[in-house]
C-alpha cells in the first residue's frame, strides 16, 4: 500500500517540473560526520537486484551498462553492514544520454534530465526505497551531483552545413583557437563535437576563412536520449559558455608551460578548467548565470525533498567558479534545514593534488569538504609506493591542512592554514553542537572510479603477500587518520584495475576472482583463493561479496576500532615522529597520536619495505601523551605490549617517552591499558 501511495505521490510531479515532487519532512540522520566511513558503489557495478530495466547491458563489454541498481544495492545491506561502513555514496540518478562514441553512461555523469530518474537504476519510489531502507539500517546516504555540464548534446556546427562532422580542412593564413594559432595551408583536423578551447568562443571556418561563433546545434536522436536537456532553460546555447574542450592538461604549452614540472599561467590554466568542455564532449553549464543556477539549484533542491539523502558529493568542483559554490552551497544548506535535515554534508571533487586549490574551495560558504586528492598524491602514490625516506612529507600534509609554526623537514618556513577553519551557517557541526571546520573534514581515499586502484600500482614482482601488507598499511593509515575516509567499492576483495574501465569492476562477476595459474604446462585462469584458518595453506575459494578473505576482515576490524574508539574518529591529531631522511633506526617511521577528551590513541606506522624500525634516533626516543608507567597495547595485535617511562626523552608535564618497534611495512594502533 505504502509503495502504491508514494508512486502516485511522485507521478504528480513526473512530467516537465524541475524539481521532483517533496514526499515529507526530511530526516536528520547525522550526530558527526566524523564518525562515518563513506563506501563509494557505481551502481551499476555493484549489484543487480532488477532485471526487468536490464536493456542494453553487456556484462563482456567493460564500457556498456552491467545491469546494477538501487534494487540491487540494497539487497547487500548486510554485506555492507558486516564490513563495518556507515555511509553509502551512489553514482549520479539522473537520467543521462545512452551511449556517445560506443561508450556507455553506466557511470551516470551524462545528464541530460536533472528532474528524472536513470531507468537503469530504478524509479523514483525504488530510490526512495533505497533510502529509506538504509535509514532504517543505519546507514546515511550521499548522492553525487554534475553541476558543471550536460552530456554530448550538441555540436559546435563549425562548418555550417547543419550535421556533425569530424573533418579536415587547409587554407592559407591562420586557423585555429586563440593563442594557438597556425599559419598553414596543410590539414587541420576538426571535430565538432570536441573541439579545442577557443577563449573568443568556438569559431566557425570555410576554406575561405574564419567565420564568426559556430552555431550550437542540439539533437534529437530518443533511440540513445541524445536530447535537448531538461529543464528546458538548458535546451538553450546560452545556457552553456561555448568554448570548445579543455586542452591546457594535455598542451601545457598553451599556458606558457613548456613540460611537466614547469610553472604554469595559473590564470589561463584555471581559465580553461572553469569555462571549458570536460573533454570527451560534456558541455559547460554557464554556472555564472543567475538562470542556470537558480536551475540547478531547484534540481538539487528537488532531488534533497524526494530522496532523503543525507549530502552531496559534486563533481568536477574545480570546474565551476567560486562564485557558484558561494551561492549554491548556502541555499542547498538552508533548503535542507528548513525541511528537517541538519549536518547535510558537501564534499567536493577538485582532482588536484594542490592543497592551496583544495583549499580556496573550503573558504566562506562553499562546500563543507573535498575529495582530500593532494593526500591521496602525497601519501598513497607517493610515500606508501616509495622506499620509507622523509616521512616528514606525511607531517608536511597535515601541516598544509592546520598549518604549523616550522617546517618538519627542515628545509623551509612556516606553513600557514590552507583550509578553512570556520564553520559555514546552517553547516557542520559535532554532537557538542560546536562548528565543525573543512580542516576537520577532508574526505581520505586509497582509490576511486577515475583513478587506478592502489594494488594496481604496485610492481608484478611483489608477491600477493607483499601487496596486500601495503595495502593494509595503507588502509591502516586511512582509517586511523583522522578526517572521513572514504572506501571504494572493491577493495575488499582486492580487485587491482587500472584507470577506467578497468577500475569499474562487476562486483557480482566471477571473472573478476580469477587468477592466472601455470597448469598442464600452461597459464590458466582459476578461482582464486585464501588461508581462512591462519594456518598458512589456502584453503578457502575466493567468492563473489566474499566476507571471510583476509582484506574484508582487516577493513572490518579496523572499521570496528574506528567505531568504538572516539579518538580515532573525533580526536586532534599530533604528529609524534617523522624522518628527514632514510637508513637509521627510525628508517620509515611516521607516528601521531589521536585525542579526544577521554582517550588518546598512539598510531605508529613503518613505511619502509626492509627491517623493523623503532621510534628512536641517536639515543633519543619517542615522546608521547601518556604518563610514564602507562601500558601501550596494540588494538591490531594484544600481545604487543610497550611501557611509557620518564626517561629516554624530554617529556613535558603529562608526558612519557617510549620506544615502539614496528615491522616493516606495519602499523600499530596503540592504547592505554
Amino acid at each position: 500500500m505504502r509503495r502504491a501511495l508514494l508512486a502516485a505521490a511522485l507521478a504528480l510531479g513526473a512530467g516537465a517540473c524541475i524539481s521532483p515532487p517533496s514526499t515529507g519532512e526530511l530526516t536528520g540522520q547525522v550526530a558527526d560526520w566524523r564518525d562515518e566511513i563513506i563506501y563509494q558503489v557505481l551502481t551499476d557495478r555493484f549489484a543487480n537486484g532488477d532485471r526487468s530495466n536490464d536493456y542494453r547491458v553487456d556484462l563482456d563489454d567493460p564500457s556498456a551498462y552491467h545491469g546494477g541498481d538501487w534494487r540491487g544495492l540494497a539487497e547487500r545491506f548486510d554485506y555492507l553492514e558486516s564490513l563495518g561502513v556507515t555511509a553509502v555514496w551512489i553514482s549520479p540518478v539522473v537520467k543521462n544520454v545512452e551511449e556517445d562514441a560506443g561508450f556507455s553512461s553506466y557511470h551516470g555523469y551524462w545528464a541530460q534530465d536533472f528532474t528524472r530518474c536513470n531507468p537503469h537504476f530504478g524509479d523514483r519510489v525504488g530510490l526512495r526505497e533505497l533510502v529509506d531502507e538504509a535509514h532504517a539500517r543505519g546507514f546515511k546516504v550521499i548522492l553525487d551531483i554534475v553541476t558543471n555540464h550536460v552530456g554530448q548534446a550538441f555540436y559546435y556546427d563549425i562548418n555550417k552545413n547543419g550535421r556533425p562532422d569530424d573533418f579536415l580542412i587547409g587554407q592559407g593564413g591562420t586557423i585555429g583557437p586563440l593563442g594557438q594559432e597556425q599559419t598553414t595551408s596543410e590539414l587541420v583536423r576538426i571535430t565538432e563535437w570536441d573541439p579545442d578551447f577557443d577563449a573568443r568562443g568556438v569559431q566557425s571556418w570555410t576554406s575561405l576563412g574564419p567565420s564568426g561563433e559556430a552555431p550550437v546545434r542540439f539533437l534529437r536522436e530518443p533511440a540513445i536520449n541524445r536530447m535537448p536537456p531538461v529543464p528546458d532553460l538548458f535546451a538553450h546555447d546560452y545556457a552553456y559558455n561555448r568554448k570548445g574542450r579543455v586542452t591546457v592538461w594535455t598542451r601545457p604549452e598553451v599556458c606558457g608551460c613548456g613540460g611537466w614540472g614547469c610553472p604554469w599561467d595559473d590564470a589561463c590554466r584555471r581559465q580553461q578548467e572553469i569555462l571549458g568542455d570536460f573533454p570527451g564532449g560534456l558541455k559547460d553549464l554557464a554556472t555564472e548565470r543567475p538562470d542556470v543556477r537558480d536551475a540547478l539549484f531547484d534540481a538539487y533542491a528537488g532531488w534533497i525533498d524526494a530522496g532523503d539523502f543525507d549530502g552531496f558529493r559534486i563533481d568536477t568542483l574545480k570546474h565551476v567558479e567560486h562564485e557558484f559554490w558561494e551561492d549554491f552551497c548556502p541555499r542547498i544548506r538552508r533548503h535542507a534545514a528548513e525541511r528537517g535535515k541538519h549536518n547535510f554534508f558537501m564534499f567536493g571533487e577538485a582532482f588536484d593534488g594542490d592543497d592551496q586549490l583544495l583549499g580556496a574551495y573550503t573558504q566562506g560558504e562553499g562546500v563543507d569538504s573535498v575529495f582530500y586528492f593532494s593526500q591521496y598524491y602525497t601519501v598513497f602514490r607517493g610515500a606508501m609506493l616509495g622506499d620509507g625516506s622523509r616521512t616528514c612529507e606525511l607531517e608536511r600534509l597535515h601541516c598544509r591542512r592546520h598549518g604549523c609554526e616550522s617546517d618538519p623537514c627542515g628545509e623551509g618556513q612556516r606553513f600557514d592554514a590552507l583550509y578553512s577553519g570556520s564553520g559555514k551557517v546552517n553547516g557542520q557541526v559535532g554532537e557538542d553542537g560546536l562548528a565543525l571546520s573543512p580542516r576537520q573534514l577532508p574526505v581520505g581515499f586509497l582509490s576511486n572510479h577515475d583513478v587506478g586502484r592502489f594494488l594496481y600500482f604496485m610492481p608484478e614482482a611483489w608477491s600477493q603477500s607483499e601487496k596486500r601488507a601495503l595495502l593494509h598499511l595503507a588502509l591502516g593509515y586511512l582509517l586511523s587518520s583522522d578526517g572521513i575516509p572514504c572506501l571504494y567499492y572493491g577493495v575488499e576483495q582486492e580487485f587491482a584495475g587500472g584507470n577506467d574501465p578497468a577500475n569499474r569492476e562487476t562486483l557480482w562477476d566471477k571473472r573478476y576472482y580469477k587468477t592466472p595459474v601455470w597448469k598442464d604446462g600452461r597459464i590458466q585462469m582459476a578461482q582464486k583463493t585464501y588461508d581462512s584458518d591462519g594456518d598458512g595453506a589456502d584453503d578457502a575459494l575466493w567468492e563473489p561479496y566474499d566476507t571471510g578473505n583476509p582484506t574484508f576482515q582487516y577493513i572490518a576490524k579496523l572499521n570496528a576500532l574506528r567505531r568504538e574508539h572516539e579518538a580515532l574518529r573525533r580526536g586532534t591529531l599530533q604528529v609524534r615522529w617523522s624522518t628527514r631522511t632514510g637508513g637509521g633506526e627510525d628508517h620509515g617511521i611516521y607516528a601521531f597520536e589521536r585525542r579526544s577528551a577521554d582517550e588518546t590513541i598512539l598510531v605508529v606506522l613503518n613505511l619502509g619495505a626492509e627491517s623493523t624500525s623503532r621510534t628512536a634516533s641517536a639515543g633519543q626516543s619517542m615522546c608521547v601523551g601518556f604518563e610514564p608507567r602507562t601500558e601501550l597495547t596494540d588494538l591490531l595485535d594484544p600481545d604487543a605490549r610497550y611501557t611509557v617511562t620518564d626517561s629516554g626523552c624530554s617529556p613535558e608535564p603529562g608526558q612519557g617517552c617510549v620506544e615502539i618497534e614496528v615491522a616493516p611495512r606495519g602499523i600499530r594502533i596503540l592504547a592505554a591499558g
